[in-house]
This record gives structure tokens, sequence and C-alpha cells, in this order.
């Protein structure tokens, strides 16, 4: 037999799984803003940062027909310390990449400026004693890593807005 605790979970999740039931992927129903997606140009502010993260995008977006949208990415990199030792020596870091994107509606004059948003990601490494190269290494991964998430986002708040307009 069933416990009172029992059914009030086997209702519960019924109540749950059936709020589910209006759930439509954003790119199976609107197709024409994954198309808008090919009229998108991506231009940065030649940083480092800024040309790795617009790198990122391009292998994200799909291969671009025509611009009606210009995608402007202004990125900055930076590192701080987040854990130190009892002796106040720093052994870990954490490595933040922030990224300004603006969009703009191509015009026949000029670009008007339509939305704009500003997203960050970090992840941390570790300081390893006498050798460099390891730390290095773990700092160009964190960094790498911290540029795949950002960017990954930045896809997903352009395909929600390009699915509003």
């Amino acid at each position: 037999m069933l416990t009172i605790k029992q059914i009030f979970i086997l209702t519960f999740f019924f109540f749950f799984l059936n709020s589910c039931s209006n759930f439509k992927p954003l790119y199976k129903n609107n197709l024409s803003s994954l198309y808008a997606l090919q009229e998108v140009s991506i231009i940065t502010d030649k940083k480092r940062i800024s040309e790795n993260i617009k790198q990122n995008l391009v292998e994200l977006f799909p291969t671009n027909k025509k611009t009606k949208y210009i995608l402007k990415v202004e990125g900055l990199s930076e590192t701080m310390g987040t854990v130190s030792d009892t002796t106040r020596k720093i052994s870990r870091y954490k490595n933040q990449v922030t990224a300004n994107v603006k969009i703009y509606y191509r015009q026949k004059k000029y670009d008007k400026l339509i939305y704009e948003f500003y997203e960050k990601r970090d992840a941390s490494y570790s300081l390893i004693s006498n050798n460099i190269r390891s730390t290095i290494a773990s700092k160009k991964n964190a960094e790498l890593t911290s540029i795949r998430l950002l960017s990954e986002e930045i896809y997903k708040r352009v395909l929600v807005f390009l699915s509003k307009n």
C-alpha cells in the first residue's frame, strides 16, 4: 500500500512534469531567428582577448550571408588572487573575462545601436611553486575556459534577442 508521503510525492511529480508540457525550444518553432544569425557580422576592439572571443563566436554562428546586424565585442581579461595561506602568499588565482557586447542594426547612412549587454565569466587556477611553465599553462587554460563559456553565453543572448525582434 502507498503511504501518504508516497502519494504526496507522486502527486507533486505529476503536477511538476505536467507544467513542462508547454515548453517549446527556441530553435524549433522560430527558425527565422536562426536565419537571422546568418546576417550577423562580428567586430572587435582589436584586443587579444576580444579577438579570442570573436574566434569562438565565429565557430558558433552560421556562415555570414549578408550583414544586417553588427555584433561589437569589447573584451577584457583580469587576474586576481583569491586564496592565500598563513604566510599571506597567494596560492590560487581567478581569471575573469568580461565582454561589453553591442548589437547594431545596419542602415544606409549609419548603424543604429539596438541592444547592449555585459557578460562575465571566470575560472580559477593554482600557482604551482617552482614551476612557472605549469602556472602559465594553468592560467592559459583558465582563460580559454572563461572565453569559451563567455562566447556560449553571448551566442545564447544574441539568439534570444533576435527571436524576440
